[in-house]
């Protein structure tokens, strides 16, 4: 064997010792310093994530790359929580103290997380998680860590949730993933409970979030219309009479519970009471058939990405069979409860766009877009129902967010829209 050759190995054994080496002081148990990787009894790494802001942050990146995260990546954190953008005038003295403020907040963020990477920190909440990426957040019923690099985000779930719930989660991503505008579903993994999909990057479009009802009904037309009308024919479509759906609604066990003394806080008693209403007038309307199509769920501008390849959905958790115009109420209903759009805006622009929306139905499915249009109200209707009975499914489970404030807010709009409706139609009684 040739000297050099000999040597050249000696070196790549040593270096080969001492990395292994660094590796198991690296692997400790309970008890590490905050930077370290944790192995699980079952051998898989658990890397440590800390929270600061609204994000979560993975300790085992160096402090270089969380630096260029907040520094030259503050739009990809923006991506998954696009409602902390401010979206200010450039150059104004807003934009720049906005922008100071933003820097100062980074590199106060800097130092803690060098700080936690050296023990040096208790006080920061932590999580510890089988997936590895740059940044994270939590999400209903666990956390999404995304991977910049290898263009991936991973949901991984809590540990309270069945395994037949993240089963039939996946199960119901791998059929969107058939969807053009959705994102694709790559692997999973049952016994660590996550799967993985691909990691869509880009800014919310601003027209879906304009205050200007032309602009946004022009996006609408053009980009979310052909979307919704694409969704409505993915599955066959189903035809039930009306009162079936309303027992299956009101039989789910989260509505039952209002009907017991469990729930005594006054907001259920207002949520019952809402349901009750709605009910009661789709039971006046009689036993007609409602169209029932696939659905995303949550059909709003804040999971709208625009992509070079066009706009992309993602968070498709609650897609499945809702009634024909719950996905188009969704859309319109997200600019009162969370953009603050005035109700009678609103109103005047469900007026012009359904009957745009029906059109484009008739040309696939002009069985449906018959249903649509001459049971117009029972559409409506339904959704509001469904749309309770979605956030109270979710109410159970959801750690995040206050549900129930939500759901409030939902039956506020609602009852205001269909104020507003029986004034315009007064109005036009009066005047023939």
């Amino acid at each position: 064997m040739e000297p050099a050759v000999a040597t050249k190995r000696r070196v790549s054994l040593k270096f080969f010792m001492l990395n292994a080496r660094f590796q198991v002081r690296d692997v400790g148990c309970s008890g590490m310093k905050a930077g370290k990787i944790e192995m699980e009894s079952g051998g898989s790494c658990q890397y440590q994530y800390i929270k600061l802001d609204h994000y979560y942050f993975c300790l085992q990146q160096s402090p270089i790359i969380f630096a260029w995260l907040l520094f030259c990546k503050r739009e990809d954190l923006l991506t998954i929580q696009p409602w902390l953008k401010k979206n200010l005038a450039p150059w104004t003295l807003s934009y720049f103290r906005y922008h100071w403020k933003m820097f100062m907040r980074n590199v106060w963020h800097i130092s803690i997380f060098v700080r936690c990477r050296l023990g040096l920190r208790d006080n920061v909440q932590t999580v510890r998680l089988p997936v590895y990426g740059q940044f994270g957040m939590a999400v209903h019923k666990g956390y999404k860590i995304f991977n910049l690099r290898s263009g991936l985000a991973t949901k991984i779930f809590d540990s309270d949730v069945n395994q037949s719930s993240i089963v039939r989660e996946i199960e119901q991503l791998k059929k969107v993933s058939q969807i053009d505008f959705a994102p694709s579903l790559t692997r999973w993994d049952l016994a660590e409970r996550w799967y993985q999909e691909e990691y869509i990057r880009s800014n919310i479009p601003l027209a879906h979030r304009s205050p200007d009802s032309v602009t946004f009904l022009k996006a609408f037309y053009q980009e979310v219309v052909p979307c919704m009308n694409s969704l409505m024919v993915f599955q066959p479509p189903e035809a039930k009479d009306l009162m079936v759906c309303l027992k299956e609604l009101m039989g789910i066990p989260e509505i039952k519970r209002l009907s017991t003394e469990e729930l005594t806080g006054s907001e259920f008693k207002k949520i019952k009471s809402f349901l009750d209403s709605m009910v009661e007038c789709l039971r006046v309307e009689g036993n007609i058939l409602v169209n029932l199509v696939f659905t995303h769920g949550d059909f709003c501008p804040a999971n709208m990405l625009n992509t070079r390849q066009g706009i992309k959905f993602i968070d498709w958790e609650s897609a499945g069979y809702r009634s024909a115009l719950f996905d188009f109420y969704s859309y319109f209903f997200y600019r009162i409860v969370s953009s603050k759009h005035s109700v009678e805006n609103v109103v005047s622009e469900v007026n012009e766009g359904l009957p745009n929306f029906i059109s484009g139905v008739a040309m696939k499915m002009p069985e449906i877009a018959y249903s649509l249009s001459h049971f117009e109200k029972v559409y409506r209707w339904m959704y509001y129902v469904e749309e309770v009975c979605k956030g109270l499914e979710r109410e159970r489970t959801d750690k995040n967010l206050n549900i129930l404030e939500d759901i409030l807010k939902y039956i506020e709009a609602f009852n205001r829209y269909e104020e507003i409706l029986v004034d315009k139609e007064q109005s036009v009684k009066c005047v023939e």
